[in-house]
């Protein structure tokens, strides 16, 4: 009876020890298009590309995510400076 509880309580330490470790939230990179900062749009790009990279390093992010993410980031900054060329 005592292995059968010290068995039980082992177990359940395990589940609670690495459950979160299975339940990662993967978050989304949202450019704020009214900043109340006086930043530019290109600046906002560059610093949120700045951040998915430091996620990455700390292992936040999957090689995945990392590479989807990155990818429609500098589109997006491309994008604008092409736009901001053209003008």
């Amino acid at each position: 009876m005592i292995w059968f509880f010290a068995v039980i309580v082992i177990f359940g330490s395990v589940i609670v020890i690495t459950y979160p470790l299975f339940r990662s939230k993967i978050r989304k990179y949202e450019i704020a298009e009214n900043s109340q900062l006086d930043y530019s749009q290109a600046n906002l790009y560059m610093n949120s590309l700045s951040d998915l990279e430091d996620d990455y390093a700390l292992g936040r992010l999957s090689d995945l995510d990392y590479n989807q993410q990155k990818i429609f980031l500098q589109r997006k900054y491309l994008k604008l400076l092409k736009k901001k060329s053209l003008n």
